[in-house]
């Protein structure tokens, strides 16, 4: 009985090392925590994105550009302009207040480029367009952005 239960120790040794030799590198033991690998193997390590406010933030996003595209007072109302410009600004601004690690951040800024060039505010639309472009990784948002950098460029050159 004893040369058993020291025959069943060993070739649990043995598996033992087997395991630790094999390439895995680390034994996971009951009721501890498996390591995870991170760092470039896995990507760029990001901040958690809290699904709530993601969501808040995107209906945000969703409503200024529907009152950015879709709400047009008549041309001559001045007053309607402007309320329509400053309802969606603050959309935009709210977004940025309480969720500046929002997924969709690139389209906020190039939003706000857009209303602060519909109210005549050039330097703000151009600080954040560039935001925009520097932010995302979206090929067509970056292209636009560029455009409109390039358009107030060349508005400046004439002016000046």
């Amino acid at each position: 009985m004893k040369y058993r239960m020291n025959f069943v120790f060993i070739l649990s040794l043995i598996f033992v090392a087997a395991i630790i030799f094999a390439g895995s590198g680390s034994v996971c033991v009951a009721g501890s925590t498996p390591s995870i690998q991170q760092g470039p193997g896995r990507g760029p390590i990001t901040i958690p994105r809290d699904p709530e406010l993601e969501k808040q933030s995107y209906r945000h996003l969703e409503v200024a550009k529907f009152y950015f595209y879709k709400r047009k007072p008549e041309k001559n109302d001045k007053d309607g302009w402007e309320r329509v410009n400053k309802a969606v600004e603050s959309r935009l601004q709210e977004v940025l207040d309480t969720n500046p690690n929002f997924a969709r951040i690139d389209d906020v800024f190039f939003m706000l480029g857009e209303v602060y060039k519909r109210m005549g505010d050039l330097d703000k639309a151009v600080e954040n367009w560039t935001k925009a472009a520097n932010e995302t990784s979206d090929e067509k948002i970056k292209s636009e952005a560029q455009k409109r950098l390039d358009e107030a460029k060349n508005k400046e050159q004439k002016k000046g």
